[in-house]
């Protein structure tokens, strides 16, 4: 649909002219001889018809002008929803690559951190952007995407932390490093650890609950200003609706009166009125302008209208997410999972099949209402331990897939590390739930010796996991 006026059909200064004749404008040239009544009633009628046009006229503008503001906070939504989308996608970034790096000490991840810190700065561009788009600073929207960054900027110290332990633990001199880092000043009991226990004690700053604790706030913070750019949105959509529905009424109106007086045009006056007057119902009968029973022009706004309102209920649709994730945990579902490993890219991937072990059991010793915590604890480990670009879904009961996307075998060790640590976690709870474990099942895209596809060889892993005694990994 058209997404500003100048989308809108053309109608130039001379259509809206209802006297306006074929050669320039002029009506035609008047009898000789007319009586003074029909001299007086062809002066009245006109300058009505003069003043319904103008008054139809300005009653477009009106519905144009309600167009585009219903345009325009549509289109300040969506930027504003990308502010929010940014601002949490670049904190996920730097958690995965300050992760990466503490895990694997390779320092590419490094420079992808402090380029992200320095260079792109995705999440102080997302404040600015809003406060940009909201012209004020006070909004509660833009009040919640400040409190995200600020969280974000406390755990990018955490961070820093972390990685000058790791090059601590590598042996690197402060001259070596990055300002930010060589500026972190170690505790003496950190200086006293060996670089085996300087490498476990940074892992553990981006990977304990502490980080994330933080890391749920940022998202909490972004949800709560997505939220309310949605409230904002509704409301200013529902303004913009109830002024054109009222242009629209008065529209209406206006096109009654215009039509009445095109038949009393014809009715009392001479051909000589008439004919630049039937010229002009014509045009608008082209320009499906006036009926009192529904004319082309009020169909043509009454479209218009229904068009916006579908958008509207589109946008809508399009925020629910209800029919491709799963209500209990928030991950996606079997459906969505589906529809993923159809569009993701299978040459470079990996399949990691997760069961919860004798989850049964908790169901049955705890209660459902326990299993259904044990769920969402598993859920949010899950969410914790692997990418922002990886798709994690829940596909039955107990049963979790992990879809690591631009992935290979190279990263082997590194799926051993992240699902030895959510089973620590889950073995050793802190609030209260049963200790439970995971089996999974790996299958990477560039595996040797395959022996069907993906699907079923980390079925076939996980089997393995399982006849194993579970509470472990085997990768294909």
């Amino acid at each position: 649909m058209p997404k500003n006026q100048n989308d809108l059909p053309c109608t130039d200064e001379k259509q809206l002219d209802p006297l306006a004749g074929d050669g320039g404008g002029q009506a035609d040239p008047a009898p000789k001889r007319r009586s003074p009544q029909l001299r007086t009633m062809s002066v009245f009628f006109l300058a009505i018809a003069l003043l319904a046009a103008g008054a139809l006229l300005l009653s477009d503008l009106a519905v144009t002008a309600g167009y585009q503001r219903m345009g325009r906070a549509s289109n300040r939504y969506i930027v504003a929803q990308l502010a929010a989308s940014n601002m949490e996608s670049g904190s996920d970034y730097l958690t995965d690559r300050v992760r990466c790096f503490v895990v694997t000490g390779e320092s590419e991840y490094l420079a992808d951190f402090f380029e992200e810190v320095e260079v792109t700065k995705r999440r102080d561009q997302a404040l600015a952007d809003l406060e940009d788009l909201l012209e004020d600073s006070g909004s509660a929207a833009y009040a919640s995407l400040a409190t995200a960054l600020d969280y974000s900027n406390e755990l990018i110290e955490r961070e820093h932390r972390a990685m000058r332990l790791m090059l601590q633990a590598q042996g690197r001199a402060p001259a070596d490093m990055p300002a930010a880092l060589a500026a972190v000043d170690l505790t003496g009991e950190e200086l006293a650890l060996s670089p085996a226990e300087q490498k476990e004690r940074a892992q553990s700053l981006v990977f304990d609950n502490t980080y994330m604790h933080y890391k749920d706030r940022i998202r909490e913070s972004v949800s709560l200003c997505t939220q309310e750019l949605i409230r904002t949105s509704s409301l200013e959509l529902e303004a913009a609706s109830a002024q054109m529905a009222l242009y629209v009424k008065l529209q209406t109106g206006l096109s009654i009166v215009f039509f009445a007086i095109v038949l009393l045009i014809v009715l009392f006056i001479n051909w000589q009125v008439r004919k630049p007057l039937t010229r002009m119902v014509e045009r608008m009968r082209a320009q499906q302008a006036v009926s009192p029973t529904g004319a082309a022009e009020l169909q043509f706004v009454t479209q218009t209208y229904n068009m916006i309102l579908r958008e509207n209920q589109a946008a809508r649709e399009k925020l629910s997410h209800e029919a491709s994730h799963d209500k209990l945990t928030g991950l996606f579902n079997r459906g969505a999972y589906e529809m993923m490993l159809q569009s993701v890219d299978t040459a470079h991937m990996a399949l990691l099949l997760i069961d919860v072990d004798y989850f049964k059991q908790v169901n049955d010793n705890y209660g459902h209402d326990v299993g259904d915590r044990v769920l969402k604890r598993v859920a949010e480990i899950l969410k914790g331990s692997f990418r922002s670009v990886d798709i994690i879904c829940r596909i039955g009961g107990d049963e979790f897939v992990v879809i690591m996307t631009r992935a290979d075998s190279s990263m082997r060790e590194l799926v051993l590390q992240k699902v030895e640590r959510a089973n620590e976690l889950l073995q050793h709870p802190t609030d209260g739930l049963p200790p439970v474990s995971l089996s999974v099942g790996v299958a990477f895209s560039d595996r040797e010796n395959p022996k069907g596809d993906i699907f079923k060889d980390a079925d076939t892993a996980l089997y393995r996991v399982k006849e194993a005694g579970r509470c472990g990994c085997v990768i294909f």
